[in-house]
């Protein structure tokens, strides 16, 4: 029966991981405006500085782009604003970088969020641009809130920059998305479902796997406890040999342990055995 048991249990073990697994899988690369993008998880302050700093390259390049191309003025004044924040702090990040890390890699393997926007002119190219710089910027808010949020500023000056950081951008998150409701009428929403379900997939990124992972855990523990609960009643409760098939040297020497028959008589029976 143990055995029966610590069969099911298993097999009931292997079932839910082979499920539990895809799903983490699944919320590690979530969606966003129709784009897969994975979380940016910021676990120390050279984390923050490594992730945050391609990532500011990328929203300057994509600003510097539509600069020269927009045909609004709020857009180019806003365009420009963005080169100037967000290459003095690239700049800065990239000096700590060097002084305090210099043993560590100082590049990553960074995916591009925003679109190409070639070809894109007029409200087409403004309204990729905001579609695409809100997600951009709602990232660059959650790197630094998890930097804030968890202690992990080893100095100040990191802190303050992820506080700054925080806070521009989303000021600028809002004023964006009061020029797609403007310009745009119905994009608001659609937007804001996309912000939406991006924020909700990070969290979940957080929490599902840490969940699956203690799942995994707890399976593992509580089959382990079976395993060595059946092995030692099993062991325990083990029939004893039937006495007919005990080997009769092995019957006669226990009888001469127990004292039940003489010194004499074990030995006349053990050579009657030898015969």
């Amino acid at each position: 029966m143990w055995k029966r048991t610590t069969s099911r249990l298993i097999l009931t073990a292997a079932l839910l991981l082979a499920l539990a697994l895809p799903l983490a899988t699944a919320t590690a690369q979530p969606m966003m405006g129709g784009r897969r993008h994975s979380m940016t998880v910021i676990d120390s302050e050279y984390a923050f500085l490594v992730h945050m700093i391609p990532h500011h390259a990328e929203a300057i390049a994509t600003a510097s782009d539509l600069r020269d191309r927009t045909d609004r003025q709020e857009m180019r004044t806003f365009a420009e604003s963005i080169i100037r924040s967000q290459t003095a702090e690239l700049e800065q990040m990239s000096t700590w970088l060097t002084d305090w890390y210099p043993q560590q890699p100082h590049e990553v393997d960074y995916h591009r969020m925003m679109r190409n926007l070639d070809g894109l002119t007029g409200d087409a190219l403004d309204r990729a641009f905001l579609e695409d710089m809100i997600p951009h910027h709602m990232e660059a808010v959650m790197m630094s809130q998890q930097l804030l949020a968890r202690g992990l500023a080893e100095r100040e000056e990191v802190a303050h920059l992820a506080s700054s950081i925080r806070t521009t951008q989303r000021d600028e998150i809002h004023q964006m998305n009061r020029w797609l409701s403007e310009w745009f009428g119905g994009a608001q929403s659609m937007h804001w479902r996309d912000v939406t379900d991006m924020m909700w997939h990070r969290w979940a990124n957080w929490l599902v796997p840490g969940l699956v992972l203690g799942l995994i855990g707890l399976l593992t523990l509580v089959v382990l406890v079976i395993w060595i609960v059946s092995a030692t009643v099993s062991k325990s409760t083990a029939p004893r040999g039937d006495p007919s098939t005990v080997p009769p040297r092995e019957v006669l020497d226990t009888r001469y342990a127990r004292g039940e028959i003489s010194r004499e008589e074990y030995l006349a029976a053990r050579k009657d055995l030898e015969i």
